[in-house]
């Protein structure tokens, strides 16, 4: 018997509750499953810029058995949510979506390719490998459960505390020199925005839409002259896309300060970071009640 041939369509031809069915179906097994829902699948769409023109869906036999995303910003491209269904496997699916989305970033005139791989996830790492990937470094994602430190001594140099709106903390993100990760970059910040017209949003999201829809931060500084400042986006549930800069001072004081303040304010929210450098604000976040949830191998595909 001849085998079904397999086809690969833009992702925009399918609706988003089709395209979560599907993301959701390549994660029952996998090593870190993260569901979604149509409206969080919504929201990461809009958050990093992924083109669904440019995104694949394989297909075989009228049914989806793979897709991978195509993030698009600033002559460069980040390859995510790439996953292939059981019936799909052991069939070259995923290096098929790989090659389109490798393609689909050459014909964007794209630079750099960037992704993500959870660390262990053997099988997906030795695929990137073969296709040119190189690693860059690892990426951490942790948590810190609802507490109060009660740790005085991180917060008794504070001298000065200013508070920032959301267009502040877009205009201090845009002048980092350090290479941020896609999840963190700017363009992701400055997208939070925009998530006033996720349609999908549902009424049972455990958040209203203001809190969910900007940016707040705190600029501190201390007796001796360190200085850092830190973002973050409050949910009546959570603390996320936590993200910290030490302009001067020793990086794990100045990190561990700041975010000792931060969990005094919102005492009772969990909160999330992902995709952090292991360097010292790290021991920082650790000191702060911090702990690690899962790594990732962040890699680059550069343009001959």
């Amino acid at each position: 018997m001849t085998e079904a041939l397999m086809n690969l369509i833009p992702a925009h031809q399918f609706s988003i509750e089709e395209l979560t069915n599907a993301y959701n179906r390549t994660r029952t097994d996998y090593l870190i499953p993260m569901p979604m829902n149509p409206g969080r699948l919504q929201e990461y769409i809009t958050l990093y810029d992924v083109d669904l023109q440019a995104s694949q869906v394989a297909i075989v036999d009228d049914t989806i058995v793979g897709l991978g995303m195509l993030g698009v910003r600033k002559g460069m491209g980040w390859i995510t949510r790439l996953g292939v269904l059981p019936e799909g496997r052991r069939k070259m699916v995923g290096s098929a979506i790989l090659q389109a989305l490798l393609d689909g970033a050459t014909a964007k005139k794209l630079s750099d390719v960037w992704l993500e791989v959870i660390f262990g996830n053997h099988p997906a790492h030795e695929l990137f490998r073969k296709f040119g990937f190189k690693e860059t470094r690892e990426l951490i994602v942790a948590r810190r459960p609802p507490q109060t430190m009660r740790n005085l001594s991180a917060i008794r140099d504070v001298s000065k505390v200013r508070y920032l709106q959301h267009d502040e903390v877009i205009e201090l993100h845009c002048k980092r020199q350090e290479r941020m990760n896609w999840l963190n970059d700017a363009e992701s910040m400055r997208n939070v925005r925009l998530l006033a017209n996720n349609p999908f949003l549902e009424e049972s999201e455990p958040f209203p839409q203001h809190e969910a829809t900007r940016l707040s931060g705190m600029s501190v500084e201390f007796l001796d002259g360190s200085l850092g400042w830190i973002s973050y986006q409050v949910t009546t549930l959570q603390l996320k896309r936590i993200s910290i800069e030490v302009n001067r001072g020793n990086p794990q004081r100045v990190t561990e300060g700041i975010l000792e303040l931060l969990h005094r304010l919102h005492s009772s929210q969990d909160a999330v970071i992902e995709n952090i450098p292991d360097d010292e604000r790290w021991t920082g976040f650790k000191n702060a009640g911090y702990f690690e949830v899962f790594r990732r191998i962040e890699m680059v595909h550069r343009a001959a």
